[in-house]
């Protein structure tokens, strides 16, 4: 079975694509097989015109995985190149939570939404704050 976590991560939607080119590119260098791209089956996901919010339910996070490796690189990548990160791995030990948020210059007029959780993620309030800043704007 192995230990399942559950993760949330948000971005800005140019973040997202710098995440997307980055595991796109490692898959191509390590020769790993496309189907292993988790960004493709998210069990969470939702978009505003600045942000996107997706993660994952009951996910094995081995960080030892290419696909998982793949993600945490990426995210290290995002940070180094100035973009803002959040980041929430809930594992199924009471306290094993573990939480990055890095705020970055080329989104700092984007309001990037910190998942919420209450030992579970509530996706549907980050949802409802994402449509409500995208809602004010207009």
């Amino acid at each position: 079975m192995g230990y399942k976590s559950d993760v949330r991560i948000s971005l800005s939607i140019n973040g997202f694509q710098e995440l997307s080119n980055y595991v796109d590119d490692f898959f191509e260098k390590n020769n790993v097989d496309e189907q292993y791209n988790i960004l493709h089956c998210m069990d969470v996901s939702h978009s505003s015109k600045d942000t996107v919010y997706f993660g994952w339910n009951d996910i094995k996070w081995y960080e030892t995985q290419p696909e998982i490796m793949a993600i945490v690189l990426g995210i290290d990548h995002l940070k180094k190149n100035e973009y803002s990160t959040r980041f929430i791995r809930i594992g199924q030990e009471y306290d094993d939570i573990y939480q990055c948020f890095t705020d970055g210059n080329k989104d700092k007029n984007i309001d990037v939404e910190y998942p919420s959780m209450i030992r579970r993620f509530d996706d549907s309030y980050v949802f409802r704050c994402m449509d409500k800043t995208h809602d004010q704007e207009r």
